[in-house]
């Protein structure tokens, strides 16, 4: 059984971790993106969020930004928000924590490397949500380390866009913050999903903040 979101137990013990935005008087979700940019899906994914007048926030892979600069650039032109998710996409836990914070710091260099400054304090997002204990102790007082109330898993190919679709709606609730994936493995699901989610989230009432 996958978890769209997470149980009260892990977010009580990682409490220090961000998994939902703070509760405000006006109706928002907080929709992101990991794992891009790339070519065959993160364009569409801003084109459908400039039909709406959407923002949402990319947590980049830094070799990607290195890969695909004028892409990253229009990610920034359009004004989203910028995430840090490590240069190679490496798991936490089966990374020493020198080598965990060599891969942030050389991310945050392709992003700075295109002029993109996170002000105040940037943003990093663990890929595959695995972080260990001494890698938070190290992050916490540079980043603010963003989790998430609901994902999609629009990532798993035995997962349709109905299902995907299911995953955000059955949860969806203020101040949640959503995770999707501008990926290869993931565009045909965002594909078919995003501009249904999108009018759906406007249709509740919902908009859309940037984290």
């Amino acid at each position: 059984m996958k978890i769209i979101s997470p149980p009260k137990i892990i977010t009580g013990l990682y409490h220090s971790l961000e998994w939902a935005m703070p509760a405000g008087v006006e109706k928002k979700i907080y929709l992101s993106f990991d794992d891009g940019p790339t070519p065959s899906i993160t364009n569409f994914v801003l084109n459908e969020l400039e039909k709406v007048n959407a923002k949402a926030t990319f947590f980049c892979i830094g070799k990607n930004i290195a890969n695909e600069p004028t892409l990253f650039k229009e990610i920034l032109a359009s004004k989203h928000q910028i995430g840090n998710h490590t240069q190679n996409h490496v798991n936490g836990w089966k990374t020493s924590t020198t080598n965990y914070l060599q891969e942030i710091q050389n991310c945050e260099k392709e992003i700075q490397n295109q002029g993109c400054k996170c002000e105040p304090k940037p943003l990093f997002r663990p890929p595959y949500g695995k972080i260990t204990r001494q890698q938070i102790k190290a992050l916490k007082t540079q980043y603010r380390i963003v989790m998430w109330s609901i994902l999609a898993y629009d990532w798993l190919p035995e997962k349709n866009e109905n299902q995907c679709l299911k995953n955000i709606t059955a949860h969806l609730k203020n101040d949640a913050i959503i995770v999707m994936h501008d990926s290869v493995k993931a565009s045909e699901n965002v594909k078919k999903t995003l501009p249904t989610l999108l009018q759906i989230v406007k249709d509740k009432g919902f908009s859309f903040g940037l984290i």
